[in-house]
């Protein structure tokens, strides 16, 4: 008995899932959140202490939260205070009390290996292919995950964590441009709501969770991304669409064997006796072309924006509730379900388009930061309405990362698509550094921290408004040409499967 009858949907949900646990390697980009963790109370002995604002927890000279206590009041005085929700790295190897290291910290050596795979990935992933670059980043980055956990050196731990940053990145650059071209184009809008980063947030959580220290996280992780890279490796071919671009052979009847379908052979295309010869793309021809170069500038705009409100909004959120845990799973579960909501709504609204979606949301993020500034300067946190709302603005500004991809496959042609999303991910890393230092304004004038989201949220609706091109259900081949010269073609998918008689032949 067959679980998915053959057809195009048997790819697209084995395309999805694959994409799902190319996430949760993905996610290790916020693993530092659980690696810096440090508790607000630590005990030294029978010696209890609030960890001062440094988070260095050594700290002799702070007051002692159990002085006079005798018995088992001190017992149970130690046991309030003693607890933390993690044991993470920062915790382990005394990091905020080290002079040198205290400045960098992981994420600084993980963000740096990131940048790096930005710069270099997409390249290769444009020239070499998806798969192959695919298959590279996760042999780097699976390994370099479970041996950072594996050392007792700070240094070798910083070193392999920057060797994952680099395979981090070719999971979310290369990773989206494989899988985009992979999937029928109508459900590349699913790709990025069912198979979503939400997902994969609550999924690392509930590992941490349940491992509670770091080093087994690191290790449970890089196991389940195995089982991405044997999907890969094992069942699924490289991407027709590059494959097809660089006139190579024999990926119609893998998919067609994949779908269940009956290869069939389709004729040459057509080309007309004035035809210009097609000519490649680059990122320094992108300039030269007015359409994409528009398009480039605006995808970085949104890339910024997007990069830094998301990451303000998701660094300065911690205390939204004051259980670490719950905090971290509402975020998670909220934005996977408001994912898996328009995922459907996408189906059945041929209206919400890639504009509308990025404006909708970019609105309703404003308008709730503007209500969580509203509560801050009445002195209403810790309210039920304040995490709601600080809830919603999170929520919104995370849904605008979904045309933000999907622009920058769909409104880039296929020689340049990877480096294209490289480079957009190169300016989104710049804006993730710039929150991280603005992140600070928090301890000094916290409402300045959503001042500063509203200001860029307003700034990414006038670009989008104006320059943004509607690009649902476009053909991939198509990107980056005239408005009059594209086709949205449904059975595109069907289309690819077969490849071309003539090459078939030889």
């Amino acid at each position: 008995m067959q679980l998915l009858k053959p057809g195009v949907y048997r790819v697209d949900m084995l395309v999805l899932f694959t994409y799902q646990m190319c996430h949760f390697f993905s996610i290790q980009q916020l693993f530092p959140i659980f690696l810096n963790y440090t508790p607000k109370t630590t005990c030294v002995g029978e010696r209890c202490y609030v960890v001062p604002k440094s988070k260095c927890m050594e700290c002799p000279d702070c007051e002692d939260l159990c002085a006079g206590l005798i018995g088992q009041n001190m017992t149970d005085c130690v046991a309030k205070y003693s607890q933390s929700y993690y044991q993470s790295a920062a915790m382990e190897f005394n990091i905020y009390c080290r002079p040198g290291w205290k400045d960098f910290r992981p994420a600084f050596a993980q963000y740096v290996g990131v940048l790096i795979g930005n710069i270099i990935l997409g390249y290769v992933a444009d020239r070499m292919g998806r798969r192959k670059t695919f298959i590279f980043s996760m042999l780097v980055g699976i390994p370099a995950l479970a041996l950072s956990a594996s050392f007792n050196s700070i240094a070798a731990f910083y070193f392999l964590r920057a060797v994952t940053g680099i395979g981090i990145a070719g999971t979310m650059i290369v990773g989206w441009a494989y899988f985009s071209e992979l999937v029928s184009p109508h459900q590349r809008f699913k790709l990025r709501t069912f198979s979503n980063w939400a997902n994969a947030r609550t999924m690392l959580t509930l590992v941490c969770l349940l491992t509670l220290e770091w080093r087994m996280s690191s290790y449970v992780s890089a196991v389940i991304s195995c089982l991405t890279l044997a999907i890969v490796v094992f069942v699924l071919p490289e991407s027709h669409i590059w494959l097809r671009k660089k006139k190579l052979k024999k990926v119609g009847k893998k998919l067609a064997a994949l779908s269940g379908l009956t290869f069939e052979p389709m004729p040459p295309p057509v080309k007309s006796e004035n035809a210009e010869p097609e000519k490649t793309e680059n990122i320094v021809s992108v300039f030269k072309n007015p359409i994409l170069r528009r398009n480039i500038l605006v995808l970085w705009v949104m890339w910024f924006v997007t990069g830094m409100t998301a990451y303000l909004t998701d660094l300065c959120g911690g205390d939204m509730t004051k259980n670490f845990w719950v905090g971290q799973f509402l975020s998670g579960i909220l934005l996977s379900a408001v994912r898996v909501v328009m995922g459907f709504a996408d189906g059945y609204l041929p209206w919400m388009g890639r504009r509308f979606v990025l404006l909708a949301s970019q609105l309703l993020a404003v308008f709730f930061f503007f209500f969580v500034v509203a509560f801050l300067f009445l002195e209403e946190k810790g309210e039920w309405y304040y995490t709601a709302t600080y809830l919603a603005a999170f929520v919104f500004t995370s849904i605008v990362w979904e045309p933000c991809y999907l622009c920058a496959s769909e409104l880039m042609p296929t020689d340049v698509r990877a480096t294209s999303t490289a480079s957009c991910s190169i300016i989104g890393r710049i804006a993730n550094i710039g929150a991280s230092m603005l992140s600070g304004l928090k301890t000094v004038y916290e409402p300045g921290v959503h001042m500063i989201s509203i200001s860029l949220g307003l700034a990414n609706i006038v670009v989008a408004y104006f320059f943004l091109e509607e690009t649902k259900n476009c053909s991939l081949e198509n990107a980056g040409k005239k408005r009059e010269e594209k086709t949205s073609d449904p059975t595109e998918m069907k289309d690819l499967l077969a490849a071309n008689e003539q090459e078939q032949r030889k």
